[in-house]
């Protein structure tokens, strides 16, 4: 039954994107290692994705949990933006987190977003921000901005995965609940 569960999502969604994915292919969209350097970016390519990967890994918990949390699948289709489109207010990085009422600024917290902008901060503007013969410091002013620690990196990489595992174990006991009142 295992086999067959995990089989099937993956064979239906195949022949359906396809065609999506040779288009994309014959345009060399999928060279994003060589781009990385012709951008500028400061930071090595293997840590944004790493970030990327723990940020959707986090993301995709959010989904299971509301997933296991609702009867109707397009009633979960309709409240995934509600998770999600908060984040972008909450993460700092449109809005500033002190412009948000003091009421509503604990919500940071619980956004991977959040952490996985500060992480990218720390791996993009971390050299930088310490450097004294620039004057403004305009690094210095996004992390200050941006609530960014340069000694708590750490942290942040254990609040993503923490928060990946607190959602995945709530959707377990979403599950087991709903298991129990099945009959």
């Amino acid at each position: 039954m295992s086999m067959f569960g995990t089989a099937m999502p993956t064979l239906l969604a195949f022949p359906e994107e396809r065609p999506v994915f040779v288009r994309e292919y014959s345009t060399n969209h999928y060279r994003l290692s060589i781009a990385h350097p012709m951008v500028g970016l400061q930071s090595r390519f293997v840590n944004f994705l790493a970030i990327e990967f723990t940020l959707a890994m986090s993301a995709t918990a959010v989904a299971v949990l509301l997933g296991c949390a609702v009867e109707d699948p397009s009633l979960a289709t309709e409240f995934l933006p509600l998770l999600f489109v908060p984040q972008l207010l909450f993460a700092g990085f449109f809005v500033r987190t002190d412009l948000i009422p003091p009421w509503l600024r604990w919500a940071q917290y619980l956004c991977a977003l959040t952490y996985a902008i500060r992480l990218v901060l720390l791996a993009e503007f971390g050299s930088c921000a310490n450097d004294l013969t620039i004057i403004p410091n305009l690094c210095a002013q996004l992390f200050e901005v941006n609530q960014v620690d340069e000694d708590e990196s750490s942290l942040y990489w254990g609040v993503l995965w923490s928060l990946f595992f607190v959602f995945r174990l709530g959707a377990l006991i979403l599950l087991r609940k709903k298991a129990t009142k099945f009959y």
